[in-house]
């Protein structure tokens, strides 16, 4: 199975944990979506390079060495496979659940999946570790992505820099959700 354009994928949307099988898929999501929305600040000869047998094999690893706390959905529109997020249950005491990737095609941007996969974590995060903020890292570069996790309600509550996957230093601001329930309010 491979990832559909959602150009021509009708609605609704359908969420399932991910399994071992699914990390070529989740790969190639992972590679389309850096490709599209990191160009304009990560190294381009990185992007362009050998990614994808980076990224599969760290989602193997991933997937075959789940912990307990650790969930990767994968969410669909009739069968076919669009984006995907990465949880970690109550990673941090203060912050919480680590939203630790979130990445749509980027066909599939505006259409609301960015939306209901978070709150997809959202529900997850409260059922499973009640009391539990939400959180996760964002690139401070990568303006669309700040914007809407600014509009679903996030609050940037710290900025940073760190070496980001193409070896560069990259400032990154960490983005909160006190009650993850926010985002199970549409907006």
């Amino acid at each position: 199975m491979d990832f559909a354009s959602p150009a021509a994928i009708p609605r609704p949307m359908e969420f399932r944990d991910a399994t071992p099988e699914d990390a070529p898929l989740i790969a190639a999501c992972h590679v389309a979506s850096w490709r599209s929305a990191y160009a304009h600040f990560m190294d381009p000869a990185y992007l362009a390079g050998g990614i994808e047998a980076e990224r599969l094999a760290h989602w193997r690893r991933r997937l075959a060495e789940a912990a307990p706390t650790q969930r990767i959905i994968v969410v669909e529109e009739e069968g076919r496979p669009v984006g995907f997020a990465c949880l970690v249950g109550a990673d941090h005491p203060r912050w919480g659940t680590l939203v630790d990737n979130l990445h749509a095609l980027p066909d599939a941007r505006g259409k609301g999946l960015g939306s209901a996969l978070l709150a997809e974590a959202a529900r997850w995060s409260l059922e499973h570790f009640p009391g539990s903020g939400l959180y996760l890292w964002c690139y401070a570069d990568n303006h669309a992505a700040r914007g809407f996790y600014g509009y679903r309600g996030g609050l940037v509550v710290e900025n940073t820099a760190k070496a980001g996957p193409d070896g560069r230093t990259l400032p990154e601001q960490r983005y909160h959700w006190a009650d993850p329930a926010l985002l199970l309010k549409g907006r």
